[in-house]
């Protein structure tokens, strides 16, 4: 009997509010309509409020003649497809979506612009049109947000325009640095200088015409002058992710050497981690069981994407395997 009256008060709760004289479906359809009219009443002021931002900002968001909307960031000039925005309002099953975005250089609009995916992590029964408020106004105040994680295909994509050389990303990006890793760029030299772990300092060259990627010494402590460790990191690593980039770069050396004692060849560059131990006995000393092993062979190693490296890599590991160990047994 009281499980009987405790299933009778749940049907009563479900339901709570509906009125007796009312037929059980004809409620339901009117607690749904209700539901679908909020949602509409909801975007209907989110629309609104985004057509207020889009005016209040006209000096710097407009739309051309193909409707498409330009906004005029700090770092680059933006060229959003709104109509795709709208499409997918409309049907949420069309997935012609509007976040790739054009961009183009501070200087103008060109005619092959870069495009970048620009992502805003939307929150749970967040209108449409807030959605795109966010999104529009993230480009407009990109000197802040091209440097959050979510946004690494515009920081990417800004890369390809500017590059390291002085331009509008400088004054973020020298900010972001100093904080994250007590980075300084000195554009007199084209070298970036910034802390590691163990009192090691890294430097990165970036003006180099002949290379592809970046020059990397490093100091140890008490040490005045830098240790060449690559002429061309691209080049001459097994092209690791780690490594796949200046950001990459910069974030995985600033936890070096410490990180590498205890990393894989998945976690870090085989070569980058050989190249260190040669100059580092602690983590000389750890690599010893692995370089010594019976099944251990440089031809075997795979570089990220689970293919082998090539013969040429492999050759130089085995030659940074003896100086390893020659440091190790030292």
């Amino acid at each position: 009997m009281a499980a009987d009256d405790t299933l009778g008060a749940f049907i009563n709760d479900l339901f709570a509010g509906a009125d007796d004289e009312v037929p059980l479906q004809e409620f339901r359809r009117g607690l749904v309509h209700k539901r679908m009219k909020d949602i509409a009443s909801a975007a209907n002021r989110a629309a609104g409020l985004v057509m207020g931002i889009i005016r209040k900002h006209e000096d710097r968001m407009q739309f051309d003649d193909e409707f498409q909307l330009v906004i005029a960031g700090r770092l680059a000039i933006y060229r959003v497809d709104i109509n795709a925005f709208i499409n997918k309002f409309v049907n949420p099953f069309d997935y012609n979506s509007f976040d790739v975005v054009e961009v183009h250089p501070k200087s103008g609009l060109v005619n092959e612009p870069k495009t970048a995916c620009v992502q805003v992590q939307p929150q749970k029964n967040m209108p449409a049109c807030d959605l795109l408020a966010g999104y529009i106004l993230g480009l407009l105040n990109d000197d802040v947000t091209w440097l959050q994680e979510s946004l690494t295909p515009l920081r990417r994509t800004l890369f390809q325009i500017y590059g390291l050389a002085q331009s509008p990303l400088t004054a973020s990006m020298q900010k972001h640095f100093a904080e994250e890793v007590d980075g300084v760029f000195d554009f007199k030299t084209d070298t970036f200088t910034f802390a590691g772990t163990n009192g090691w300092m890294w430097r990165l060259h970036f003006g180099q015409p002949l290379t592809k990627g970046c020059k990397v010494e490093y100091r140890k402590p008490r040490q005045w002058w830098w240790n060449p460790l690559f002429d061309d990191i691209d080049k001459e690593s097994t092209g690791h992710y780690a490594l796949s980039g200046f950001f990459e770069t910069v974030e995985h050396l600033s936890a070096c050497p410490a990180l590498l004692r205890n990393a894989n060849e998945w976690q870090t560059d085989p070569i980058f981690m050989r190249k260190v131990a040669t100059d580092y006995p602690p983590l000389a000393k750890t690599l010893v069981h692995r370089l010594t092993s019976d099944s251990y062979d440089p031809d075997g190693i795979l570089c990220y994407y689970d293919e082998p490296i090539s013969h040429d890599q492999a050759d130089t590991i085995r030659l940074l395997d003896e100086l390893v160990l020659e440091r190790a047994l030292a």
